[in-house]
């Protein structure tokens, strides 16, 4: 599908109200503030592209004929989303709705090139008419506008132009962003977070930022290589190169309590630095001590987030669906 055919902005308003609920054409007019007449223009062309679907009449506050309700048509369109991790990589396919649908894992043997991903995704991403693009999220550094890639952890990957790459071997629009970028959208798709932070701890450790309610890249697609920022001067040696990262001292602390409470003193600077009021938790190491890591966070709002291990690829699935709704 061919996002270009959801023409207007006021298309991609109304499917973001439809989103929330079932409404009316009545209702959708009234919190949009368009006209009756254009309402019905749109749905129709909704309707018609099978992005929309009526689910029965529903009566409202006054007399008259009851209204017909519109709701999001889940098999209308769908995404796939993947997570490049340092040693496997996962893929889920998403409805319209952002549910989903199926996930699959496939280990990634070490020192694996970027040939062996796209030989590993293509029999998981089937393209097809309703099929609306395909999200990649890997660790940083990249640059989100071209999706070039040069993650740390990943030996030999500099300069990878993997969105081309990916768009060239499976035949699909594709978006390339940060692992850590993909999976706070994923909570933000679920519930209201304004200024929040996921904090991902996983094969390699990173933060994903909202800041005022819009996802924060940064001037160079940079933003939240907060696991490479230093904590121990003289700490160990991290695959990016320098010492003594969030990162490098994490992975070499000697017991899960440690671990936690480097984790808990970098986001008690962050918070400090950036006056968060939302802190999310995820990641391998997160999911497998949950209360290590509540107890040793700062006093905010902290939760781990519920979508387990695929949390990452539902992100990057998001990064497509999402402008349908924009």
């Amino acid at each position: 599908m061919d996002l270009a055919s959801v023409r207007s902005h006021n298309d991609r308003t109304v499917l973001r109200l439809v989103r929330a609920g079932a409404l009316s054409r009545a209702d959708i007019a009234a919190e949009a503030g368009l006209t009756p007449q254009a309402v019905s223009k749109i749905v129709a062309r909704l309707l018609s592209a099978g992005l929309l679907e009526e689910t029965g009449a529903v009566r409202g506050g006054g007399r008259g004929k009851p209204r017909m309700a519109l709701q999001l048509r889940g098999d209308g369109a769908c995404a796939y989303g993947a997570y490049v991790d340092r040693d496997e990589l996962r893929v889920v396919r998403l409805d319209l709705a952002g549910t989903q649908v199926s996930s699959s894992v496939v280990p990634l043997a070490p020192m694996f090139a970027p040939a062996d991903v796209l030989d590993a995704l293509a029999p998981l991403v089937q393209p097809g008419e309703n099929v609306l693009g395909l999200g990649i999220a890997i660790a940083g550094p990249l640059d989100f506008r071209d999706g070039v890639v040069s993650p740390n952890g990943l030996p030999g990957w500099s300069a990878v132009p993997l969105r081309a790459l990916a768009e060239q071997r499976l035949g699909l629009p594709v978006v390339v962003d940060k692992d850590t970028n993909a999976a706070v959208l994923a909570e933000a798709w679920a519930r209201p977070l304004r200024d929040a932070a996921l904090v991902f701890a996983g094969t390699g450790l990173g933060v994903g930022l909202l800041l005022d309610g819009e996802l924060h890249r940064g001037a160079r697609s940079g933003a939240g290589e907060f696991g490479h920022t230093t904590i121990q001067l003289d700490g160990p040696l991290c695959v990016c190169g320098r010492r003594g990262c969030v990162e490098a001292v994490h992975a070499a602390a000697g017991s899960g309590v440690e671990a936690a409470r480097v984790l808990g003193a970098a986001v008690a600077n962050l918070v400090q630095l950036l006056d968060l009021d939302q802190i999310v938790l995820s990641g391998r190491r997160v999911l497998e001590s949950p209360e290590l890591y509540l107890r040793a966070m700062p006093d905010v709002a902290v939760s781990v987030s519920t979508h387990g291990p695929d949390l990452v690829p539902v992100g990057a699935g998001l990064l497509v669906l999402g402008e349908l709704f924009r």
